[in-house]
């Protein structure tokens, strides 16, 4: 008799899991949960670093020791090593950004830290998603996620959320891109 109970509550956990998870459904573990699930590729996006990580690329001869190119910029030419890591231009330092910064280029691994807001999209079948992210690297240097910049007004900023398109399919939601 227990057996037949024990195994009774195990087919009703398992409908009952099956009826929550809907492929319709939309929301921010959803949208994280793709965001995180593949690699994403990304062409020309601006990352922050931390001063420490900028000092433990030039230590790991990722990029050059920072030299000021200009009276506001200094940058750190990047080495093929820091290339080979998908980084797309040399990190720089600006007085209109609190971190330096470095531009990427090629599929990464995302870490999702909040779901901002979730808009319907332009199109019937898409979300428009604005959430905090950052891409993983895998270099002793970067511990961390290195977080993309948003797009505000046509401009990289810091502390804005990056836009990510999904479209709705058969077999459920999909990334479609990376939006400014």
């Amino acid at each position: 008799m227990t057996h037949r109970w024990l195994l009774s509550a195990v087919f009703g956990l398992c409908l009952a899991s099956v009826a929550c998870g809907s492929k319709d459904q939309f929301d921010e573990g959803v949208a994280k949960d793709i965001l995180e699930a593949n690699p994403v590729n990304l062409d020309g996006e601006q990352v922050t670093i931390t001063q420490m990580q900028l000092d433990c690329g030039v230590q790991s001869e990722l990029w050059d020791t920072p030299a000021q190119v200009s009276q506001d910029r200094t940058t750190a030419r990047l080495t093929p090593v820091g290339r080979n890591l998908n980084f797309g231009d040399d990190p720089a330092i600006e007085p209109n950004f609190h971190l330096p910064y470095a531009q990427v280029r090629g599929a990464f691994s995302l870490e999702v830290a909040e779901v901002s807001s979730i808009k319907d999209g332009a199109s019937e079948g898409t979300k428009l998603v604005e959430a905090k992210a950052g891409i993983k690297l895998p270099q002793a240097c970067f511990q961390t996620p290195l977080p993309i910049m948003g797009v505000k007004h046509g401009v990289f900023k810091e502390d804005t959320p990056v836009s990510f398109l999904f479209g709705k399919r058969d077999d459920g939601w999909h990334l479609e891109k990376l939006v400014h």
